[in-house]
């Protein structure tokens, strides 16, 4: 990592993500960032480019990732609330699938497309998946 506000990690593999599955971040309805340490879900918005890093912090502190907000984000609890056993990029999968099914506990209602994103090896490995129950 060159800085501490910033992670190749995340800028590389979501940015293909995107391409790949030809949605904007606008199109996302939920999304879950691997946050085995409370300044990740910083990093996700601003580095997957939801929005600028200087915006994140008022973004969340607003309640726009909260179940009902505009951009909900790791509903299960995330790694530092629901679990962390070393293997939690699992459960945020999990999530998403259950998410994209309609049947999480806290559900976001009409959700059709779910983000997931994982940074592993000490931000030398990440990975980004979208889901959608759209055909």
């Amino acid at each position: 990592m060159k800085t501490f506000d910033s992670s190749r990690a995340f800028k590389v593999a979501g940015p293909l993500a995107f391409k790949e599955a030809g949605i904007t971040h606008k199109d996302v309805d939920h999304l879950m960032i691997y946050d085995a340490f409370a300044h990740l879900p910083l990093y996700g918005l601003g580095d997957l480019g939801f929005m600028p890093h200087e915006e994140t912090g008022k973004f969340i502190a607003d309640g726009n990732t909260r179940p009902g907000g505009k951009l909900p984000l790791n509903t299960n609890g995330g790694g530092l609330s629901y679990m962390h056993s070393g293997m939690y990029g699992m459960y945020a999968l999990q999530e998403s699938v259950r998410q994209m099914r309609g049947i999480a506990p806290a559900q976001v209602p009409n959700a059709k497309i779910s983000v997931c994103h994982g940074v592993g090896g000490m931000f030398a490995a990440s990975g980004t998946i979208i889901f959608t129950n759209e055909k």
